[in-house]
C-alpha cells in the first residue's frame, strides 16, 4: 500500500502541495492536442458545408464552451472532489469530449444528407460540446494544481503546438473525417492516463475510459474502410458552386474523384451532357473548367475553339503583339483554362502558379483528358506556391499577369473567416504586378460581376496615383470589358495608344459583348459606354464621387491594402455574420466578468479588489493573445506564402515559444509573481509595438530567401514574443493560490476562454475598419492595461 502511495500524482497530501505526475501532464498534453487540432479540423469541415462566413459564425459558439466549462466547474464543481476523486471526474469529462467529438462529427454528416436549411445554429450546438467538456478537463487540472501551473500550461500550450503542426499532416494522410476520428481515439488516451491516476480505486473511470476508447476506435477503423460510413456531403447549400453541377437538371453533374489535404476537399465533377468539360471545385465553390484537349493547339478542338468568341477572358490578346507575347504569368490557372487561352493567343512561355497542390495533382493524373498541359508542354511551367509571394520573390518581368476568377469564398483561416486570395488585389499588390511588368506589359483580371471590377479600379487608382500617375492619364492605361458573367478589367503599365484601343472598340462591337458597362479611353461617351467611367476618364468625377455613388447603393468599392486586405468584402461596413458573434460574444464577456457580482455567494469587500485585479488579467491576456494570434498570421501570410504551412508555422512559433515562457515563469518566487505578471506584459506590449511598424520592412527584405530559412526566421521572431506571452497565465493562476482563492480558478479560465472568442471577432472588425496595424496595436494596449494593473507589484 505504501508503494501505491508513493506512485500516486498527489504526492504531499492537501491542496496547497500538490505536484502533477508525468502522467498527468501527458493526459494534459493529449487533451490540448486535441483541443487545438479540433479547431483547425472544423474550419477544414465546416468550409466544406457551409459558407465561410458562417464558418466564423459556427466556430465561435463551438469555441466558447471552453470558457464554459470552466464556468461550469465554478458553479458545480465541488471543491472536495478537488483529492484523489478528482481524477473521475477528469476522465469522465475526457470521455465525454472525446465521444462528443466522435459523434457530433456523425451528426453533422447526417445532417448534411437531411433537407434542414437553418443549419448554423444547430452546427454550433453540436460542436459547442466537446469544447465544452475539453474546457472543463484543463479548468478542473488547474484548480487541483494550482502550485503547478507553470509546468501545466507550459505542457497545456506546447501540446498545443505540436497538435497544430500534426492535425495538418492527419488530414492530408486520412481525410478531415478520419482524422476527427483519430483525435477522438488520441482524447480517448488522455481519459485512459487521468484514469490510472496512480491508485486503482479509480475503476469507475478506468472502465468509462476503456469504453469511450473501444468506441471511437472502432468508428476510426469503420471511417478508415469507406464501407459503413457516409461522405461528408457537398453540394446541397444552395450558396456553393458545386450545388448547380450537381443538382440542377440542366447540368445532373457527378463526382468523378474527391481529394482531400489541409488546404481542402478538392472534387472534380463530371457531365454525362457536356463530354468535353469537368469542373474542379475546392470546398465546392471555386469551380474550375477542365476541359477535354488533343493536345494541338493548332486543332484545340470545338469547346476549347470557342472560348475565344464566347469567354471575355479571351479577348485580351486580340491586340498583342508577338513582342508582347514573350512570356505571361498565370495566378490561380485552376483546371487549366487560361493556359489554353495563352497558348491559342501565342504566348511563347507560361509560368502558372497555382496554391493547391491537390488541384495540380488532380491535372496531371488526368492528362489523357486534358492533353498533358500540365505535364507535355515545354513552355508551360507549372509552380505550387501562393501567387503574390511567388511574384514578389521573382526578378524577372512579365509581358503578361493574368489572374481569372481567383477566389475560393472558402476559410483558410484559424478564425474561419479571411480568405486565401484577399493578398491578391490591394493596392500594395497592384504595385507588385506593374513592377512585374515589363514597360508594355499588362495585368489582366476576369471577375465574377461589375462590383469587383470597380474595386479593382479603386485600388489600381490609389497605386496609381501613388506612383505619381494623376487620375485622368491614370484612366488611359485602363480599359474594362462589361460581360453579364466573367467582367474584364485590363490594366497597362503605360498609357494605351488610340489606334489600338480603337481596334479594340471595334472587335468588341463585332463580337456582340455588351458595350453599355465598358469602359475604354479615347472613346466618347456618345458610343455608349459607361457614362460613370467615362466621366472618370474626363476627370469631370472623381474617385471619391464614384466610391460614394456605389455606397449608396449598398456596395463598399474603396480601396484597400496588405493591411486591410478584405477585397471580397463588398457589402457594406461590417458584415452582418461578423455581429452575430461580436454582440453576444461581448455580451456573455459582461456576464462572465461581472459574474461574482450576481452569484450567491457575493466576495468580501476586502477580495473584490483583488478579484477584479484577476478578472482583468485574465480578460486582456485573452484578448491581447487573440488579436496577436490572428494578426500575425496575416502579416506573416504573405512572407511564407502557403496558406496552410503559414498557419503552421505561426500556431507552432507562438505557442511553443508561450509554453516555454509558461515553464520559465515557475521559478519566479512567489513573493514576485505580481512583477512577473507586470514586467513580462510591458515586454510583449513593447515587442508588439516594435515589430507591428519594423517587421514589413524587414519581411519584406527577406522575402527572397528559402522557404526554409523563411521558416526559420518566422519562428526566431515569434518564439520571443510568445515566450513572454506564456508567463502572465499560469503567474495568475499561481496568484490565486497565493491568495487562497483557489475556488475561483475555474472561473477565471472562463473569463480567458469567453475573451479568446471576444478576441477574435474583435480582431476582425478592427481590421475591416481600421486595419491589422490597429488590431496590433489593440493587443498591445491590452498587455500595457495589465502592466498598469500591476505596477505596483512592478514597484516592489
Amino acid at each position: 500500500m505504501e508503494k501505491v502511495e508513493e506512485a500516486s500524482p498527489l504526492k504531499q497530501k492537501g491542496p496547497q502541495h500538490r505536484t502533477p505526475s508525468w502522467l498527468l501532464l501527458a493526459a494534459i498534453f493529449l487533451i490540448s492536442s486535441g483541443l487545438i487540432a479540433l479547431e483547425i479540423l472544423l474550419s477544414r469541415i465546416l468550409s466544406v458545408v457551409l459558407s465561410y462566413h458562417y464558418v466564423f459564425v459556427v466556430l465561435s459558439i463551438a469555441l466558447l464552451g471552453l470558457g464554459m466549462g470552466g464556468l461550469y466547474v465554478h458553479l458545480f464543481g465541488s471543491k472536495e472532489s478537488d483529492g484523489p476523486k478528482g481524477f473521475f471526474f477528469l476522465s469522465l469529462f475526457t470521455c465525454l469530449f472525446s465521444l462528443t467529438l466522435s459523434f457530433s462529427i456523425l451528426l453533422m454528416l447526417l445532417i448534411g444528407y437531411l433537407d434542414i436549411r437553418e443549419t448554423i445554429l444547430i452546427h454550433g450546438f453540436l460542436l459547442f460540446f466537446p469544447f465544452f467538456f475539453g474546457g472543463a478537463v484543463l479548468a478542473k487540472v488547474y484548480r487541483m494544481f494550482p502550485g503547478a501551473s507553470a509546468r501545466i500550461y507550459g505542457v497545456d500550450l506546447v501540446g498545443a503546438a505540436l497538435g497544430a503542426l500534426m492535425v495538418m499532416k492527419a488530414v492530408d494522410l486520412l481525410g478531415a473525417i478520419n482524422a476527427s476520428f483519430l483525435l477522438s481515439v488520441v482524447v480517448s488516451v488522455g481519459g485512459l492516463l487521468f484514469a490510472i491516476q496512480g491508485e486503482w480505486r479509480n475503476r469507475k473511470g478506468f472502465a468509462l475510459s476503456i469504453f469511450s476508447l473501444l468506441i471511437v476506435s472502432i468508428l476510426f477503423f469503420i471511417g478508415l474502410s469507406h464501407s459503413f460510413l457516409p461522405d461528408l456531403p457537398i453540394g446541397r447549400n444552395s450558396d456553393k458552386e458545386i450545388h448547380e453541377a450537381l443538382f440542377e437538371s440542366s447540368f445532373n453533374g457527378k463526382i468523378v474523384e474527391t481529394r482531400w489535404s489541409a488546404f481542402g476537399r478538392t472534387d472534380l465533377v463530371g457531365y454525362s451532357h457536356f463530354p468535353d468539360r469537368m469542373d474542379i471545385y475546392i470546398d465546392g465553390t471555386a469551380g474550375s473548367p477542365m476541359y477535354k484537349f488533343g493536345g494541338k493547339v493548332d486543332d484545340p478542338g470545338t469547346a476549347i475553339e470557342s472560348l475565344k468568341k464566347d469567354f471575355p477572358g479571351y479577348f485580351p490578346f486580340f491586340s498583342l503583339r508577338e513582342d508582347e507575347k514573350n512570356h505571361i504569368l498565370v495566378i490561380g490557372p485552376g483546371g487549366g483554362r487560361d493556359i489554353l487561352l495563352a497558348l491559342m493567343g501565342g504566348v511563347q512561355q507560361i509560368t502558372a502558379v497555382e496554391v493547391d497542390r491537390d488541384l495540380v495533382d488532380l491535372v496531371r493524373s488526368y492528362s489523357r483528358y486534358n492533353g498533358g498541359i500540365y505535364n507535355h508542354f515545354k513552355n508551360v511551367d507549372i509552380v505550387v506556391d501562393e501567387g503574390r509571394n511567388f511574384l514578389r520573390r521573382q526578378k524577372e518581368t512579365y509581358d503578361l499577369i493574368m489572374l481569372s476568377l481567383p477566389v475560393t469564398n472558402t476559410s483558410r483561416s484559424l478564425e474561419g473567416y479571411a480568405l486565401t486570395e484577399n493578398f491578391l488585389f490591394t493596392t500594395d499588390s497592384i504595385h507588385d504586378y506593374l513592377d512585374h511588368l515589363t514597360d508594355e506589359g499588362r495585368l489582366i483580371v476576369v471577375g465574377h460581376n461589375d462590383a469587383e471590377i470597380l474595386r479593382l479600379l479603386s485600388i489600381s487608382l490609389v497605386a496609381l496615383g501613388k506612383r505619381g500617375t494623376p487620375q485622368v492619364s491614370a484612366m488611359k492605361q485602363i480599359y474594362i470589358v462589361s460581360s453579364d458573367e466573367y467582367p474584364v478589367f485590363v490594366m497597362k503599365k503605360a498609357p494605351f495608344e488610340q489606334k489600338e484601343i480603337f481596334e479594340l472598340f471595334n472587335a468588341l462591337i463585332q463580337k456582340g459583348i455588351e458595350k453599355r458597362l465598358s469602359y475604354f479611353p479615347y472613346i466618347r461617351q456618345e458610343e455608349g459606354l459607361n457614362p460613370t467611367l467615362a466621366a472618370l476618364g474626363l476627370g469631370v468625377l472623381g474617385l471619391h464621387d464614384l466610391i460614394r455613388m456605389v455606397e449608396e447603393k449598398g456596395f463598399d468599392i474603396s480601396a484597400v491594402t496588405d493591411d486591410r486586405p478584405f477585397f471580397y468584402k463588398i457589402e457594406k461596413g461590417i458584415p452582418r455574420a461578423i455581429w452575430l458573434v461580436f454582440w453576444p460574444s461581448a455580451a456573455i464577456c459582461l456576464l462572465t466578468l461581472f459574474f461574482p457580482f450576481i452569484k450567491k455567494n457575493k466576495p468580501k469587500a476586502a477580495e473584490t479588489h483583488d478579484l477584479m485585479k484577476l478578472v482583468v488579467l485574465f480578460f486582456l491576456i485573452g484578448t491581447g493573445f487573440m488579436l496577436i494570434e490572428i494578426s500575425f498570421i496575416q502579416r506573416f501570410g504573405l512572407f511564407l506564402g502557403q496558406p496552410v504551412l503559414s498557419l503552421s508555422v505561426l500556431l507552432f512559433s507562438l505557442l511553443a515559444g508561450a509554453g516555454l515562457g509558461s515553464l520559465w515563469s515557475g521559478r519566479i518566487g512567489s513573493d514576485k509573481i505580481k512583477k512577473g505578471i507586470g514586467i513580462a506584459s510591458l515586454i510583449v506590449g513593447a515587442i508588439t509595438i516594435t515589430y507591428t511598424f519594423l517587421l514589413p520592412g524587414i519581411l519584406n527584405q527577406l522575402l527572397g530567401l528559402d522557404l526554409s530559412i523563411r521558416i526559420a526566421t518566422t519562428i526566431l521572431l515569434l518564439i520571443p514574443l510568445g515566450f513572454f506571452m506564456g508567463s502572465p497565465f499560469p503567474l495568475g493562476i499561481r496568484l490565486l493560490k497565493e491568495m487562497a482563492m483557489e475556488s475561483e480558478i475555474p472561473w477565471m479560465w472562463g473569463v480567458n476562454g469567453v475573451s479568446s472568442v471576444f478576441g477574435s471577432v474583435l480582431t476582425i472588425v478592427l481590421a475591416i475598419r481600421f486595419g491589422f496595424t490597429e488590431a496590433l496595436l489593440a493587443s498591445a494596449g491590452c498587455y500595457f492595461l495589465v502592466f498598469l494593473t500591476f505596477l505596483k507589484g512592478v514597484r516592489k
